[in-house]
């Protein structure tokens, strides 16, 4: 994960964005309004414009610094994208990073923008090239599908993030502390670990149902 954070960059434009971040992230998109974010950053709402544009450009420009405080550099396999890992490292330095996860986890519940699409495709892409190496190394067992692995994987790995609120109250605190997200570690890789059924009946029954289904449609098509 990169070390950029919040409070270290302190340019004008900087100081706009940082104040978008927080306030987009605690209020939402709709309900930040730009006199709003430019008295948070010490500027006027015209300087506001002068280096965004518009709202529209100033969440474009929060989503690209907020991708970029969650990328892990990941020489020789397409480039770096956010991953769960770091997001889930993030949640564990809620002081530097506080601001920015609420921005995302707003980005992700409540936002249908092209950017915040562009977050989340962002997330996938990162945790299936986790998946892809990892069953290359013989970490993990051969995928049938590993995109919708990574997509439950993201999900998983999302959740405490966009529900950290409920997540907290599960577990008897008022919020999702480090020692928190710690009780989930040794179940989690339990579930993963040694999975969740005794054996393969369940699985078998879903994988004849879920053929049965497709041979079905395919001759619906084949008749049309």
């Amino acid at each position: 994960m990169r070390s950029t954070s919040i409070p270290d960059d302190l340019t004008t434009r900087a100081r706009i964005r940082n104040a978008a971040i927080e306030l987009f992230g605690s209020r939402g998109f709709e309900r930040a309004s730009l006199r709003m974010i430019a008295e948070a950053a010490g500027v006027s709402a015209a300087l506001v414009v002068h280096h965004f544009g518009d709202k529209s450009g100033l969440r474009a420009a929060c989503s690209a610094h907020v991708a970029e405080m969650f990328t892990v550099d990941r020489e020789g396999v397409g480039g770096s994208s956010p991953t769960i890992d770091s997001i889930q490292a993030a949640l564990h330095d809620l002081d530097a990073y506080g601001p920015a996860l609420d921005y995302l986890a707003r980005m992700l519940s409540d936002d249908d923008s092209e950017s915040a699409d562009e977050l989340f495709d962002g997330i996938l892409g990162g945790a299936l090239r986790g998946v892809q190496e990892q069953e290359a190394a013989g970490v993990i067992l051969p995928q049938s599908d590993p995109r919708i692995t990574a997509l439950l994987l993201t999900v998983f790995g999302l959740a405490p993030l966009v529900l950290r609120r409920h997540f907290a109250r599960a577990l008897g605190e008022a919020e999702l502390t480090p020692a928190a997200l710690g009780r989930l570690t040794v179940p989690m890789l339990e579930l993963f670990t040694h999975g969740f059924y005794r054996d393969d009946a369940i699985l078998r029954a879903a994988e004849a149902a879920v053929e049965q289904q497709e041979q079905g449609q395919r001759s619906r098509e084949e008749e049309a």
